[in-house]
């Protein structure tokens, strides 16, 4: 068991670690009894934690200095290993430069008095990591939802957050950043005044590159052009609609081996969807480090974006959720994936509604009269996409393309599919989630008596573009 000892952390703040959130004591310097795998602590040195209903804003006004400074929210997480090799894992935070500081930027005069007083601390100022994961189901669906993703792809953690796997609430990624710079040098030079934020400084190179190292690096995808770039015609036309060529070459970028395979000539290809394409699918044994990479990098995304409410994270959660929902047909030559891509998702929303109190769910899966807080009612609704349609909408499309695979080279991995999905249907009929076509977009609804009775006639808007209706209808025009 590893113990996590934070230092310097102010009364009252909230802090969290995986999905159990709790307020601190004055008397509280840390976790333990943490039990091996992939953890991810976060907190925010106020009182109170983020309200995802709040309207209010979340940054204190500069201007009216007055406000209690209870109102930032900005959060602060970081991942870590625990072992039995490392019984202990020590963070401060510096107050002056809000920063986390890790073991080895703490002088070593603390880091000594810490270790004499170790077994003092050990039992008067650490609360015990058993009795803040209630229900026991935080736990496995953590495992499940981070530990076991990230385990096997710990370079990706690096990659994205650096050697200290550490992040905050306004982190952005290389190109965001990237772009803010060149629109701000471009206002610069057409209005010729100083740059905007601050005044102007000479240019440092090792604190530009340290800035650099700072910005998270995620895997850029552009959804406005998902085809090869000598595709043209059909092809261009097949890969626009079918998003499994971007998705696979995503894979390519992220497997290290498979350059070495490829100048080798000993990689095997897939079937793509027109025998007349000429860039065919790399088949799945070829890009298994990408695979796996490619979910890790989903499970980051969806921890920063409903843990620290990172805008960047959110983007590239929905990003990854759209070119592998859409890429129907990649998934006759890489099942796998979307075996371990459908278990994620649930795992996604089971952890969302924990996240937010949610109670424990009934052991009985095929009871579909269970009702619960509706999942767009939580945190990752409220970050991610603004209303249940987004992700409903993927899904179903996903159910689609699923129901006319009928042969693929690995029939198990197929039926292990189908099986995963059914459960995940199941999971979100509970919440009034229905993936398939089978719902009612029109219809009459009875209001309660408190407000006024009497019956109205309610229509799904959302799901106009499937059958092209409202502002999706088509239209003659006459010329």
């Amino acid at each position: 068991m590893t113990s996590l000892i934070l230092l310097d952390l102010p009364p009252s703040s909230f802090c969290a670690i995986d999905l159990a959130s709790f307020t601190t004591a004055p008397r509280f310097h840390g976790i333990k009894n943490i039990p091996p795998g992939i953890h991810f602590c976060y907190f925010s040195p106020t009182s109170d934690p983020i309200d995802p209903s709040s309207t209010e804003s979340r940054i204190t006004d500069l201007d009216n200095p007055t406000l209690d400074s209870s109102s930032l929210h900005f959060r602060t997480g970081f991942f870590f290993t625990a072992s039995p090799s490392v019984p202990y894992i020590i963070k401060k935070w510096c107050s002056k430069t809000e920063a986390l500081l890790s073991e080895s930027d703490i002088p070593s005069i603390e880091i000594e008095n810490i270790k004499k007083n170790l077994q003092e601390i050990y039992r008067g100022h650490l609360s015990p990591y058993e009795k803040l994961q209630v229900p026991e189901e935080k736990l496995f669906v953590w495992n499940s939802l981070v530990s076991t993703t990230l385990s096997k792809s710990q370079p990706t953690l690096t990659r994205i957050l650096g050697p200290d796997w550490s992040c905050e609430s306004t982190r952005e990624t290389k190109w965001e950043k990237e772009e803010l710079d060149e629109a701000i040098r471009s206002k610069t030079e057409i209005t010729g005044s100083r740059k905007m934020f601050g005044p102007e400084k000479p240019l440092d190179t090792e604190s530009d590159s340290s800035k650099e190292r700072e910005s998270l690096d995620y895997t850029q995808i552009n959804l406005k052009r998902t085809w090869p770039l000598d595709a043209v015609g059909r092809e261009r036309t097949v890969w626009a609609r079918d998003r499994s060529w971007v998705l696979t070459d995503i894979f390519r970028k992220l497997s290290p081996k498979y350059g070495e395979r490829q100048s080798e000539g000993s990689l095997a290809t897939a079937d793509s969807t027109a025998e007349s394409l000429s860039g065919n699918l790399p088949s799945s044994g070829d890009t298994e480090d990408g695979q796996a990479a490619m979910l890790a990098e989903l499970s980051i995304s969806f921890v920063l974006t409903v843990f620290l409410a990172n805008y960047s994270s959110a983007v590239q959660f929905k990003h990854i959720l759209e070119i592998s929902l859409t890429a129907g047909e990649a998934i006759k030559s890489h099942t796998k994936f979307f075996v371990k891509l459908v278990g994620l998702i649930e795992d996604m929303l089971k952890a969302a509604r924990l996240v937010v109190g949610e109670k424990a769910e009934s052991d009985d899966e095929d009871d579909e009269e269970a009702v619960g807080i509706p999942v767009e009612d939580t945190v990752l609704e409220e970050f991610v996409s603004g209303g249940d349609a987004w992700l409903i909408k993927l899904l179903r499309g996903f159910n689609r393309e699923l129901k006319d695979i009928d042969e693929v080279k690995d029939g198990k991995e197929l039926d292990k599919l189908k099986e995963g999905f059914e459960k995940l249907e199941r999971f979100c009929r509970r919440v009034g989630w229905y993936l398939d076509d089978q719902y009612v977009r029109k219809g009459m609804v009875d209001l309660p008596p408190e407000e006024g009775g009497g019956r109205i006639e309610v229509e799904l808007e959302d799901m106009e573009g499937e059958d092209e209706r409202g502002e999706f209808a088509p239209v003659i025009v006459e010329l």
